[in-house]
């Protein structure tokens, strides 16, 4: 498993979750030294940051393109 590093921003949205497969897979099964999975927890834990931002930023986008009923009729008076 080679580790990302923190070119995290790089990737796609996609890469980063098929990369956090890896890390839990790689974890899960228990065989990789303490100081490595320690790196590979951290790495995750990065790239959790990264798929929550990249979704919020979505979502905000989301939030424009479609705004909730009450708001848009605000906005047209």
């Amino acid at each position: 498993m080679k580790p990302v590093g923190k070119k995290e921003t790089s990737l796609t949205f996609e890469q980063a979750m098929t990369r956090l497969d890896e890390i839990t897979a790689g974890l899960d099964r228990g065989t990789i030294p303490l100081d490595d999975s320690l790196a590979l927890f951290s790495e995750g834990a990065r790239l959790i940051d990264f798929c929550n931002k990249t979704l919020k930023e979505a979502d905000l986008t989301l939030q424009e393109l479609f705004p909730p009923e009450g708001r848009d009729q605000k906005n047209r008076k």
